[in-house]
């Protein structure tokens, strides 16, 4: 009898776990590195300090060579719905979502398109960063899309 009850026990805690909803948040996309193409540029996606990714409805990705490069598809392409951004940290080359992530621009950072943007986790490992360059600053998710929008349009 105990045999029976622990058989029907299994049996319905492996029945909900099947039927449990799935998270629904994002996630960011597998990047090839050395095959997939930048959607903007279309040049090959090769070091993924720099890559990143927007999640479109739909469930679309679109993956870039160049932080800058999302940001300038996205500004370019305002009818686009986008569900998430997604960029690498730039010590550790984990995903992290762009909304949360804190940016680091100077010119004298060596992006694959010379964005000179390069993404972190938190604001203390882009201070440190930051601190290598004279003229280098710290960004929040919405200024990096300005400071974009003005050296692409001037305003």
């Amino acid at each position: 009898m105990k045999r029976l009850i622990i058989v029907y026990f299994l049996l319905i805690t492996f029945l909900l776990a099947a039927c449990s909803p799935k998270s629904t948040e994002p996630q960011p996309p597998e990047i090839i590195y050395g095959q997939d193409v930048c959607d903007t540029c279309q040049m090959i996606i090769s070091d993924p300090k720099f890559a990143s990714a927007l999640l479109l409805e739909g469930d679309v990705y679109l993956k870039f060579d160049d932080v800058g490069d999302m940001f300038v598809h996205q500004m370019n392409h305002p009818e686009l719905s986008v569900r998430a951004w997604f960029v690498h940290d730039y010590g550790s080359e984990q995903w992290l979502r762009g909304e949360n992530a804190v940016y680091v621009f100077s010119p004298d950072i060596t992006s694959p398109m010379d964005h000179g943007l390069a993404a972190f986790t938190d604001r203390a490992a882009a201070e440190a960063f930051a601190a290598r360059y004279a003229d280098a600053r710290v960004l929040t998710f919405d200024e990096t899309r300005l400071h974009v929008h003005v050296v692409e349009h001037g305003n």
